[in-house]
């Protein structure tokens, strides 16, 4: 009988420690985390344009004052292209698209990977000097209805003058 409960007992602890075994988990999903680089100084022109938004107008014309009197190339002609698109003027806004035109225009391995970037702030620059353009029209528009109104009320005003001189008035 001990011969026939052993096998059993075996038999029934190799159950008992399937069930109590945990399947392995599965696999967790892998996730690639693709790097971005930028080529060219790129990074260093976009951490160059964050700093330059926290200057002042002033201390943007002095930091253009040393560009100007700096000889470069590609990288220069970005540089001082970002400052002049900062300065909120639609006269430096066309200096920057000149800046930007001969980066898009040059052929050197420097301006070559450049290019997207120029291409970027040319097409950003045309619009702010489409919208400053614009709100210029738009406040010479205001002045102008501004002026007619004040002309129409100092009419009614003098209307009203010549009619509280009028001879038999019914009050």
């Amino acid at each position: 009988m001990k011969t026939k409960i052993l096998p059993l007992l075996l038999s029934l602890l190799s159950l008992l420690l399937a069930a109590c075994a945990t399947p392995a988990p599965p696999e967790a999903p892998t996730t690639t985390v693709k790097l971005v680089t930028t080529v060219g100084g790129m990074d260093d022109l976009l951490i160059y344009h964050q700093t330059l938004r926290r200057l002042s107008q002033q201390e943007l014309g002095r930091e253009l004052q040393a560009l100007n009197a700096r000889q470069g190339g590609a990288m220069l002609a970005m540089q001082k292209a970002m400052v002049l698109g900062l300065t909120h003027d639609a006269n430096d806004l066309a200096r920057a698209q000149v800046q930007l035109g001969s980066v898009l225009n040059a052929t050197d391995s420097d301006a070559v990977a450049l290019k997207p970037l120029a291409q970027l702030l040319v097409s950003n620059y045309a619009e702010m000097r489409r919208l400053s353009d614009s709100a210029e029209k738009a406040g010479q528009q205001a002045k102008e209805s501004q002026r007619r109104m004040d002309q129409l009320n100092e009419k009614l005003e003098a209307l009203k003058n010549i009619e509280r001189t009028l001879p038999g008035q019914l009050k």
